[in-house]
């Protein structure tokens, strides 16, 4: 490694946010919504979101995007191995 190289790891950065999920037989889902948004700064007008629904046959996801794509998209729900 040279001197000017850095190493950041971040494996907690999630901690904060874990107890706004819930997992229940696969499907990963977000059970407080607004208490996400205040964690994250958000300032949550319902109609200022959209809702995006991406699957596949293995997979589902699910997210908020920003009606005027100022802010970033908010994942709140997700499966894998769907059937």
């Amino acid at each position: 490694m040279e001197p000017s190289e850095r190493i950041s790891v971040y494996r907690k950065r999630h901690e904060d946010l874990v107890h706004f999920f819930k997992m229940e037989r696969g499907p990963v889902a977000c059970t407080d919504i607004d208490g996400l948004m205040q964690t994250l700064i958000i300032n949550h007008n319902p109609p200022d979101w959209r809702l995006f629904i991406d699957s596949s046959k293995m997979s589902l996801k699910a997210l908020l995007l920003h009606n005027g794509n100022t802010l970033p998209s908010i994942p709140f729900g997700h499966s894998v191995h769907n059937k």
